[in-house]
C-alpha cells in the first residue's frame, strides 16, 4: 500500500457490502443473528455484560486445507484440534499446527584405516552418516511452506 492511502478504506467498504474480514473479532449475537445461527460458538463465545457475544474464524496467516472428509489426503486428519485449539476434532474449521515429515539421506564415507609400505591402503573402515540441513542455492527460511500468495478471507453477514 503506498504511503498516505488508508488501509482501513477498503475494509469499510468489504462490510459496507455485506462482508468482513475474517480476523478471530467477537460480535454480538443479537446484531447478527444469521451469522450466529451457522457459526454458534464454533470458534468461541463468551458472555460480555447481558450480551451473547460469538467469535468468528481468524484466518489471518494460515492456509487453508480442504476438509478431507474421510478422502485420505489427510493422513494426520484424526490429530487435528477443534476450532479453538482445545479439543481434537476432526471437523470443518479444525486446525493443525506446521510439520515438515522426518526424514533424512545417509551416504557411506570410506576411511582407510593404515597405509602399507608401498602406500596402498591396507585396510579400510565404511561408515554411514546422515545428511545435514540444505544448502546454497536451496531456499530457507524460519518455516517449511509452499509458494503462496497473501489473501484476505471473507465471510458473508448479511
Amino acid at each position: 500500500m503506498a504511503a498516505g492511502t488508508n488501509a482501513e478504506a477498503p475494509i469499510c467498504y468489504i462490510e459496507a457490502q455485506g462482508w468482513m474480514l475474517c480476523d478471530g473479532r467477537y460480535l454480538k449475537a443479537a446484531a447478527y443473528p444469521e451469522l450466529y445461527a451457522v457459526l454458534g460458538g464454533l470458534y468461541g463465545e463468551r458472555n460480555s455484560t447481558a450480551d451473547l457475544e460469538f467469535r468468528i474464524p481468524d484466518y489471518r496467516g494460515l492456509f487453508l486445507r480442504g476438509f478431507d472428509a474421510g478422502a485420505g489426503m489427510d493422513p494426520d486428519a484424526k490429530r487435528r484440534l477443534d476450532p479453538t485449539g482445545n479439543n481434537v476434532a476432526n471437523v470443518v474449521g479444525s486446525l493443525q499446527c506446521d510439520a515438515l515429515q522426518v526424514h533424512a539421506h545417509p551416504y557411506e564415507i570410506t576411511t582407510p584405516a593404515g597405509i602399507s609400505q608401498q602406500g596402498s591402503a591396507a585396510g579400510t573402515s565404511i561408515s554411514s552418516k546422515s545428511t545435514g540441513s540444505p544448502e546454497n542455492p536451496a531456499r530457507t527460511a524460519l518455516e517449511t511452506r509452499p509458494k503462496n500468495v497473501a489473501v484476505n478471507y471473507l465471510i458473508k453477514f448479511r
